[in-house]
């Protein structure tokens, strides 16, 4: 079996010259996060050496040439892109070279994800002990949300509109319902629910199991002012199987103890113990 997954664009040409069309699910088979383009290529300085865990690429050469060497860890294959109307698809996981650019070569890629240096694997023999876990079921993000971190657990679901900024952390299994912002500094646990019109501030932890209801409002500065960032934010952890209702209000700082249930519309000004159950304003 080829490791070179061919990717014929749509083409015709005309007296004027050639026209390509690539569109997404027709030709690219995955939603198009980001696109850039190689050029003053020099023939003797090869590129690539690396692998993504995550990202996938579409790369056409639409002028010139360059040879691609890809390798699943077992196997090795070198293929020429020499025509802008075909490209190859890469996929995670798979070890790409790239060389003998000619002189007119302009290589273009499409990426499936944004740039994260996370997601790259630069050591081969590194790439030779990681296809195993890689073959893991994984996240099912929609693709129109905005997510820039690839430490999402397999099983995971993302829904529309939601945005995951680079350097959270996800686990395995987990809920993300439409509408919820996550910032980078958070960390969400396995199997936890998080309904829409949530955001999770810089400082929060979910332990695994944790559900948060829809609306519900997280905060991490008690005095917070217009473009003053403090040092450091205050950290908000919710215990493992804690559940939060809707519209509950959290203030920064607060410890929500392992299997507690705060009502909705609660808010919570101080720390909840293991297991108890708090309701109204201020929450007792």
């Amino acid at each position: 079996m080829s490791l070179a997954e061919w990717v014929e664009f749509t083409s015709f040409t005309d007296p004027r010259g050639q026209l390509v069309a690539a569109e997404v699910d027709r030709h690219i088979p995955f939603p198009i996060k980001r696109v850039y383009f190689l050029t003053d290529l020099k023939s003797d300085e090869p590129r690539g050496f690396h692998a993504h865990r995550a990202l996938q690429q579409v790369a056409v050469c639409i002028a010139g040439s360059c040879t691609f060497i890809l390798d699943n860890g077992r196997e090795r294959e070198q293929v020429v892109l020499d025509d802008p109307a075909r490209g190859i698809h890469v996929g995670s996981m798979i070890w790409h070279e790239m060389c003998d650019f000619s002189d007119d070569c302009v290589l273009m890629v499409f990426a499936s994800e944004f740039y994260d240096e996370a997601d790259y694997i630069r050591d081969y023999q590194q790439f030779l002990t990681t296809p195993a876990e890689a073959l893991e079921p994984k996240a099912q993000i929609h693709p129109l949300a905005d997510v820039r971190t690839v430490a999402i657990g397999a099983g995971t679901r993302v829904w529309q509109y939601v945005v995951i900024l680079s350097g959270a952390s996800i686990g395995v299994d987990c809920n993300i319902c439409a509408h919820v912002l996550i910032e980078g500094d958070v960390s969400v646990g396995d199997r936890v629910t998080v309904k829409s019109g949530v955001q999770l501030w810089d400082g929060v932890t979910l332990e695994d199991d944790v559900f948060v209801g829809p609306n519900v409002t997280f905060s991490n500065d008690r005095f917070p002012r217009s473009r003053q960032r403090p040092a450091s934010y205050e950290r908000t952890v919710v215990a493992r199987g804690a559940s939060i209702g809707a519209n509950a209000t959290i203030l920064p700082g607060i410890h929500i103890g392992a299997g507690a249930m705060v009502g909705a519309g609660a808010v919570v000004t101080r720390d909840v113990p293991e297991g108890a159950t708090v309701y109204g304003n201020p929450a007792r």
